[in-house]
Order: structure tokens, then C-alpha cells, then sequence
């Protein structure tokens, strides 16, 4: 995966050099959009005292995910942009019964989830008025984190925490489309483990099992809908759309 980094950096590079050159404007285009997300997260290598667990499941969170966006279009098929966004962004897994708290009858599923604080960093490339794909890198900081326990289907505890060590600072990649009209989709994969390899022995364990949080590793991905990220709909019905649209060569 640290492979992957550079080679995204080396392909920004050639793309922002060939479409400069091209470039036939004399400044950039610079506005702010911003959207909502539907996301749908899951886990990969997931392990629990360094065993490899086949517990993952799909989950889906609607709310609240909201993203500004400042975009730098420097010309009509190259741009870059940044923002911030909040996110909620978890993980739901079955405990495995040789994990499972001696006190508890029945089997154990965890949901965990955590609010992020978000600054991407990305380009745009293809039709910048229509079609295109874009991609980049994102930091985030997790602010609020969730937790709830489920014994043999039912409701067991819950609680909330906010700033909490239990869940690390969050390093992603992300790969999308932008449709015309507003609507796009995007793949994201989170770097390191959602989990802090730091909460060990003197820090409380997870509740309903006999694990620290740092014996669970497993990254979070997630596909997500996203409505209206670079494209609000004055792109398409107002005068707006004529303002941004660059000269034509």
C-alpha cells in the first residue's frame, strides 16, 4: 500500500504538467460546491489477536455525511481541489465465541462508528462540465466515536465518547466518477487501522469480549453515492453555468 502513494503522486504530476501545456487560459477557475454522502463501508484484514476473522459486514450510513468543496479548474479538463467534510465512518463485525466475555450467552456483534473531521486533496480530470474522474488523498479526524454491542440479536450496551484514543487519526485514497448532473460515485480505502495499536492493557477493554482495542487491525473502505459534490445544480439551470464556462479556443 505505501507503493501506491508515490505512483499517485508521479500520475498527478504527469497529468497537471500535459494539461498545463495545453492550457490556453490565462488564470483558473476557482468556486465552492458542496454535497451530501451515502456510504456503504466494509473491512479488510480484519484480525483479532492476530487471527484472521471472517466477521465483516456491509454497512450503510446515510447520515451525516456532508463535504464543502473548493475547486481550482485550470482548464476545462484539468483542475484540483480541497475542502473538509464530516463523515460517519465504522465497521460492524461478529466477535468470535473464543473472544467473547465469559458473562455473555449468546453470540456478538459489534458496531462501531466514528464522526471525522475531513481535508481532502485532489485533481479532476476529463470533461470538467460533465463526465470526468477524479481522485486524491484525505486526512481525517475522528471527533466522536460510537459503540454498540448486540448479544444473540438484541441490544446489549451502547455508549459515546468524543476524542477518544480508541480510534486512530484516519490516511485515505479515494477514486470516483462525476456524472453530469450532479451525481458521482466514489471508492475510498482508509491506510491504517481503524483501531489505536496504543489502547492495550491499562485502557478498559471492549465491552462483551476479552479483547484490547489494539488486538483488532483492519482497514475500512467504502463505495458512497454523492449528490451535488463539484456540480451544484446552478451549474445546469442558471446563469452560473455561463460565468464558469471557459473561453473556447
Amino acid at each position: 500500500m505505501k507503493k501506491i502513494v508515490p505512483l499517485l503522486l508521479i500520475s498527478c504530476f504527469f497529468a497537471l504538467t500535459n494539461y498545463a501545456q495545453e492550457a490556453k487560459i490565462q488564470k483558473a477557475d476557482v468556486y465552492v460546491t458542496g454535497g451530501l454522502e451515502i456510504i456503504f463501508s466494509g473491512n479488510t484484514g480484519l484480525k483479532m489477536s492476530g487471527q484472521e476473522i471472517n466477521g465483516g459486514v456491509l454497512r450503510f450510513a446515510p447520515v451525516f455525511n456532508w463535504q464543502s468543496i473548493v475547486n481550482v479548474d485550470l482548464n476545462p479538463r484539468f483542475g484540483l481541489y480541497s475542502g473538509f467534510g464530516i463523515r460517519n465512518v465504522g465497521m460492524i463485525f461478529d466477535v468470535p465465541s473464543e473472544y467473547i466475555d465469559a458473562n455473555i450467552q449468546g453470540p456478538v456483534r459489534k458496531k462501531v462508528r466514528s464522526y471525522n473531521l475531513g481535508i481532502p486533496i485532489g485533481f479532476k480530470v476529463g470533461n470538467l462540465h460533465g463526465l470526468f474522474i477524479y481522485g486524491g488523498y484525505e486526512f481525517e479526524i475522528p471527533i466522536q466515536y460510537k459503540e454498540k454491542t448486540f448479544v444473540s440479536e438484541r441490544k446489549d450496551d451502547r455508549f459515546s465518547v468524543w476524542f477518544t484514543d480508541r480510534v486512530n487519526l484516519q490516511h485515505s485514497l479515494m477514486l470516483g466518477v462525476q456524472f453530469p448532473y450532479g451525481t458521482n460515485i466514489k471508492f475510498k480505502y482508509y491506510l491504517n487501522d481503524y483501531f489505536n495499536s496504543s489502547w492495550g492493557d491499562n485502557h478498559a477493554k471492549m465491552k462483551g469480549t476479552t479483547l484490547n482495542y489494539n488486538q483488532i487491525s483492519g482497514n475500512v473502505f467504502y463505495v458512497s453515492l454523492n449528490f451535488n459534490l463539484f456540480k451544484n445544480t446552478k451549474f445546469y439551470f442558471s446563469e452560473y453555468e455561463k460565468k464558469h464556462t471557459f473561453p473556447q479556443s
